[in-house]
């Protein structure tokens, strides 16, 4: 859906009315779910940091990042968002994660890796370290999102955390996405464009950071977030259903691996 929309969008323009557009859902919810908004003390940080980090910070610095290296080098460098989710934890319990959470986390990523290589390869024609530390940059914030969320959602619910951070994003790019965005440029955009923002929206940044949240508060941070390194997984596999994509022996190994790693730390 995102290949779609940058087909009539730019991928900056793209990442900011994918969360403007998901304003009037998330209004909606918290109006019919009588949602309270955190406004005291250090939660109101907290879903103020939410908002900009996991809203607006990881969505724009990934899309400027994928701009200017390649698809490869992205992907790599987004996969390590776990390990910086799971040493974020730990530095705020101040307790240093286990030998079998680095055993996990190293062979999911390994996967991770070959499963990437195989899918797009990892040409450095294209590819720049400016463009992959904006990625980086981008998964380290999503990182900082997962804590401050962790924080808010075992007393708020996971509904409330998502819908008011939307909100707040929403509001503070509004602005600058009606300086980039013509009305001519809006009125220009075909049907599946809308179609592929209003999935990205209500789909992306509301159904899918919702229950991510409520799984972050039942799991932990570590724990959960390892779960991120079945996106490339889920990704080819649809590929292979709707793009008719090959999946190659290759790629079918490097889909156990990952999931061999993810085992190793959802084991209590």
């Amino acid at each position: 859906m995102t290949k779609l929309s940058t087909d009539t969008i730019g991928g900056f323009e793209l990442a900011m009315m994918r969360t403007v557009a998901s304003i009037p859902f998330a209004v909606l919810l918290i109006i019919a779910m009588r949602l309270a908004l955190p406004r005291r003390g250090r939660d109101l940080f907290d879903i103020v940091a939410v908002a900009i980090t996991g809203l607006i910070g990881f969505p724009v610095l990934f899309t400027m990042g994928v701009a200017y290296t390649t698809a490869g080098h992205a992907a790599v460098a987004a996969a390590a968002t776990p390990v910086f989710a799971g040493l974020l934890e730990a530095a705020v319990k101040r307790r240093w994660p286990g030998l079998r959470w680095w055993a996990g986390i190293s062979v999911a990523f390994a996967g991770a890796v070959i499963l990437i290589v195989e899918a797009v390869g990892l040409s450095t024609a294209g590819a720049t370290w400016q463009g992959d530390l904006l990625v980086i940059g981008g998964g380290f914030s999503a990182a900082l999102s997962f804590t401050f969320g962790g924080r808010l959602t075992p007393r708020f619910g996971a509904p409330a955390v998502t819908m008011w951070s939307v909100v707040i994003s929403g509001f503070i790019l509004l602005p600058i996405l009606v300086t980039r965005v013509s009305v001519a440029e809006f009125e220009a955009l075909p049907v599946m464009g809308w179609v592929s923002i209003l999935y990205l929206s209500a789909g992306s940044s509301i159904f899918a950071y919702m229950t991510w949240f409520y799984a972050l508060s039942r799991g932990g941070i570590g724990r959960m977030s390892v779960w991120q390194f079945a996106l490339p997984v889920v990704g080819i596999m649809l590929a292979a259903i709707f793009l008719q994509e090959p999946l190659t022996p290759l790629l079918v190994a490097a889909t156990v691996v990952i999931l061999l790693g993810v085992g190793l730390i959802q084991r209590r």
